[in-house]
């Protein structure tokens, strides 16, 4: 299995984890850990970034943008509130706010919604990459 391959096996796991119930200690490890595969995974998919401005949006295309963006920005939300809602592994940083938690959840469920539509729409290019690595 390519390392491409891995790092998405590995960021749904961690996903489906993080709607478990865990303790907090787990699922905020478990979510720093996603950060990182989710760093990844934009790192593998550099080539996508630096196409946004290139050629013609048709109507595909353009959904794909507002999808990619949308997901992009719900994860970028969901990261930064979960952060700074960390009651365990990031409580020594006293950044600590329970109010901020509201935001977490809202945002989580927005990247949910926003990586069905991604993973639709990515879907023939993800099992493309599936039977490359067999």
């Amino acid at each position: 299995m390519n390392k491409k391959i891995t790092v998405d096996v590995l960021m749904g796991i961690a996903i489906i984890l993080e709607f478990l119930s865990l303790p907090i200690l787990i699922h905020e490890i478990v979510g720093i850990g996603l950060l990182f595969l989710i760093i990844l995974h934009l790192k593998f998919n550099k080539n996508y970034f630096k196409a946004i401005p290139k050629g013609k949006y048709n109507l595909k295309r353009t959904i794909d943008l507002i999808v990619n963006m949308g997901l992009l920005i719900s994860l970028s939300i969901t990261i930064i509130s979960g952060i700074l809602s960390s009651q365990k592994s990031l409580k020594s940083l006293k950044i600590g706010n329970h109010k901020v938690s509201h935001i977490h959840k809202s945002s989580s469920i927005f990247s949910l919604i926003f990586l069905g539509l991604h993973l639709l729409t990515t879907r023939k290019k993800l099992l493309r990459e599936m039977k490359k690595s067999h």
